[in-house]
């Protein structure tokens, strides 16, 4: 009986489990992209490291929206990039990290090691790469490096090595003899310190981590100033480091950022510097007519390369020297490393080296690496499943927070990125058709951050529309178009009214979903914030002319506000076979392991007025990065439910469920292949199928609660009406077509 069947089903939903997926395929302007569901990129960092021991040096990289860790596989095509997306494989095997990360190896062993930002400290981490062959780990060596800020070795160095979280150091073998030295500026940000790697003079060979301040003066022999990007020649100014001064200047903390790499610009065998600054959006390198030994910077090239296209990028660039395109040259790679602020498109500048490695020569071969392989709207992705033009498959929309473009001058852009599915109903495809969906960024005069929800909201059989903004208001806007037609969203209502003639106003960062919550036939309103709550507001009004009234703040208890200090709270609710679900998404930094991730409640039916019971805050221990925003639809009509979530970076992953568990849907009375109106019904029902094909032959079933069908009919048309001679109670009701098996719920009032 039906009635087993769903008990069977019911029960097998709490081991429902979801997959990481890359296979869905994404065309944009007539290509299909290689990643696209990589996750984005902003403020990143990039070291190369063989990760899956073929021997060819893979991608490491590292963004600082969100400190999340993305994997690229080096496919080692020949003079080609040729990455393949390995995040779900590989960024696991790698500690948490904040801040600024360089992969180097210090102990000569052939393998890359991590050095990275000490948190408590505010100096260096160090994780030594403790690999085996088919096992990519590593094991803390030290959580901070100490250097002797005194003329003479110590066996207890005065201090850690200090280097602030904004800056980027400079990790090489600056002196030629086998170990790796620091090159970071110091604390007033004008100087560059020089400390030494002493291991190979006491007799460690390379594997030691003994530093000493090279108290001579400032490496090369020049100095920035402070303020801006100026930058003088032979006019190094020293600073006696004494015990108070050390105390003093960590404390301080004055510098505000800058970074920089080493190369042999000119085969003279000694290092020269690339250094990039907070205040800048140009690059300079500075050539050292010096030694390895005793360097003196002697010219300066401060739009570099002046002689190809200058680096020209706000805010703050920084350069990675490695060769990305399997040339055996190492390129210059140029990215911004300043969050909410820098350009966060187009910010990964490829400088293809078409000289040699020890004497580089820099042309600019694209502003995009990488990102043009993605899904990359700018900042904070919200991503959600919707068929926007009603040909019953499911298409993907993703606004973003906001997208900082161009280049020096930046410009701002809050667009929302229209994916058609012109794949089959059973295997998605993704075609990129407009980045303004609905003209959204005119209607609502550029506002940042619109988080959509779709229902009905006005009875005539379509799907409306309602968006929350960064300022915490919600939008109304009324689809034209009628059931079964490509929608048309006209702005109703602006700044949204509730019951009391009041703006709904959260506070901050709206993100609403409609469903029906109390299950009374229309639609209510959920809402996320900034706060990490959920708002709940109630439709007093009529499935036709909705009214909401705000019940409460504290929507279940929820509050994923973990550990401070804010939450941006992402709900999705969902009717499991009658019962109600809720997934979270949060702010969900990584290091919030302990407090929690995405968020699933249960025991909602019966606890509205109440706290939900928390399932998991770590559900499917799934991260993406920075603010996960979370929905869900079943895209491959496997009757499960997949998800789509999106990050701070810009970016999107698809997880799809396990097809050997069934339908989880998103109860909104309306589904993407019929649709049922009005409903709750007491008369006469309508039954619309929203991508009706002539040839097709479709059949409708009524089953009652106890699984007995008591209806069933043949349909030849799109829309057909239905005289209700059943009781009041709640029906299923079943659409078969050649294709597929859809299943919904008729409510009956009398």
């Amino acid at each position: 009986m039906l009635l087993s069947f769903l008990f069977f089903i019911t029960h097998n939903l709490l081991s429902q489990n979801y997959t990481r997926v890359d296979s869905i395929k994404v065309q944009v302007n007539g290509n299909w992209l290689k990643n696209p569901w990589a996750g984005g990129h902003n403020y990143i960092q990039l070291s190369d490291i063989d990760m899956n021991g073929d021997g060819i040096k893979d991608l490491f990289v590292f963004d600082r929206a969100g400190h999340r860790v993305t994997t690229y596989i080096n496919k080692g095509t020949p003079n080609t990039v040729d990455y393949i997306d390995s995040t779900f494989k590989y960024a696991s095997h790698f500690p948490h990290l904040e801040d600024w990360v360089l992969l180097r190896d210090y102990n000569c062993d052939g393998k890359p090691d991590i050095f990275t930002y000490a948190i408590s400290v505010g100096g260096v981490k160090v994780w030594r790469n403790t690999s085996t062959p088919g096992n990519l780990q590593f094991t803390l060596e030290s959580n901070y490096i100490k250097s002797d800020y005194t003329p003479t070795i110590t066996t207890d160095p005065l201090s850690n090595l200090y280097i602030t979280r904004v800056d980027i150091p400079t990790i090489d073998d600056i002196d030629g003899d086998g170990d790796l030295d620091i090159l970071t500026f110091d604390f007033s940000g004008s100087i560059v310190e020089y400390h030494i790697n002493k291991s190979k003079e006491l007799g460690y060979n390379c594997d030691s981590l003994i530093f000493i301040l090279d108290v001579n003066g400032c490496w090369g022999d020049f100095q920035e100033d402070p303020n801006n990007c100026d930058i003088s020649l032979s006019a190094c100014r020293t600073i006696n480091y004494d015990t108070l001064n050390i105390i003093n200047h960590l404390k301080e903390n004055l510098h505000t950022g800058s970074c920089s790499v080493c190369l042999d610009i000119d085969a003279d065998g000694d290092k020269d510097i690339l250094i990039g600054d907070i205040s800048c959006c140009s690059m300079s390198l500075l050539t050292n007519g010096g030694t390895t030994t005793a360097a003196t910077v002697t010219s300066k090239d401060i739009t570099f390369p002046s002689g190809n296209i200058p680096v020209n990028m706000s805010l703050f660039p920084c350069g990675y020297f490695l060769d990305v395109d399997n040339d055996n040259k190492r390129d210059l790679i140029v990215a911004p490393n300043a969050p909410n602020v820098s350009v966060d498109v187009k910010s990964i500048w490829f400088y293809k080296n078409i000289g040699a490695d020890n004497a580089p020569i820099f042309t600019r071969v694209k502003r995009n690496l990488l990102q043009d392989e993605m899904i990359d709207v700018g900042q904070g992705a919200d991503p959600v499943f919707f068929d926007f033009d009603s040909d019953g498959l499911i298409d993907l929309l993703v606004s973003n927070y906001i997208m900082f473009k161009d280049s020096c001058t930046t410009t701002n852009d809050y667009g929302v990125y229209a994916f058609k599915n012109i794949g089959t109903a059973t295997n998605p495809r993704f075609n990129l058709i407009d980045t303004n969906f609905a003209n959204l960024s005119v209607q609502l005069l550029n506002l940042p951050s619109k988080h959509l929800t779709f229902g009905d909201l006005d009875g005539d059989g379509d799907q409306d529309m309602m968006v929350g903004d960064y300022d915490g208001y919600i939008s109304y806007f009324t689809n034209t178009a009628g059931a079964g037609n490509p929608c048309v969203f006209t702005l109703t209502n602006q700044n949204y009214l509730d019951d009391g003639g009041t703006p709904i106003d959260i506070g901050s960062y709206a993100t609403p979903q409609l469903i029906d919550v109390d299950r009374d036939g229309d639609l209510d309103l959920i809402i996320g914030e900034r706060a990490g709550n959920l708002n709940y507001y109630e439709n007093i009004g009529t499935t036709t002319l909705p009214s909401f009234s705000q019940t409460t703040s504290n929507f279940g208890g929820v509050d994923v506000m973990k550990p401070c200090c804010s939450g941006y709270s992402t709900p999705f609710m969902y009717d499991s076979l009658g019962k109600y679900n809720l997934l979270v998404g949060s702010e969900a930094n990584r290091n919030y392991k302990e407090t929690g991730w995405i968020w699933k409640y249960k025991g909602i039916d019966a606890t509205l007025s109440g706290n939900f019971t928390l399932v998991d805050s770590m559900f499917q221990n799934i991260w993406e990065g920075q603010r996960m925003m979370i929905h869900g639809a079943d895209i491959t009509a496997d009757g499960s439910m997949d998800l789509v979530i999106g990050n701070y970076a810009g970016g999107v992953a698809i997880y799809l469920g396990d097809s050997n568990t069934v339908p989880v849907n998103e109860y909104t009375h309306n589904t993407a292949d019929f649709i049922i109106y009005p409903n709750p019904s007491s008369t006469i029902t309508t039954i619309a199928i929203t991508n009706f094909k002539q040839q097709e032959n479709y059949s409708l079933s009524i089953y009652n609660m106890q699984g007995k069908r008591i209806f069933n009919q043949s349909l030849i048309k799109s829309k057909t009406d239905l005289e209700n001679n059943l009781p009041s109670g709640i029906y299923l009701i079943e659409l078969r077509s050649t294709e597929t098996t859809k299943m919904n719920k008729l409510i009956i009032l009398k």
